[in-house]
């Protein structure tokens, strides 16, 4: 029996077991480490089409314009309601025309 060969199995045992932990504490890490990348990569983003842009756009300017035409609108509605209201036939004939004339040209 030889004692030296016992001493470098118990040697070469520890040095496994600590290459053994080592492996598992790199492979915790990596495992962590790819976790927070891909933490990291998991962003949203939004993006606003034009044509949307242009319709918030629309839809803001009618809004900052609809306390005047409200009051006009309900002062067209009280007239229609009490007969009074008239329709002026050469200035809608005209307003045709210019749109005619637009839609053409």
């Amino acid at each position: 029996m030889k004692i030296g060969d016992q001493s470098q199995n118990l040697q070469i045992e520890k040095y496994l077991n600590t290459q053994g932990v080592n492996n598992q504490q790199n492979k915790q890490t990596d495992a962590s480490q790819q976790q927070a990348a891909s933490q990291v990569k998991k962003t949203d983003t939004v993006q606003i089409s034009s044509r949307s842009r242009l319709l918030n756009k629309v839809q803001s300017s009618a809004n900052s314009q609809e306390p005047q035409r409200t009051e006009r609108l309900q002062m067209i509605k009280e007239q229609v309601q009490n007969g009074t209201y008239k329709v002026d036939a050469e200035k809608v004939a005209n307003a045709m025309l210019k749109d005619l004339i637009k839609d053409l040209g």
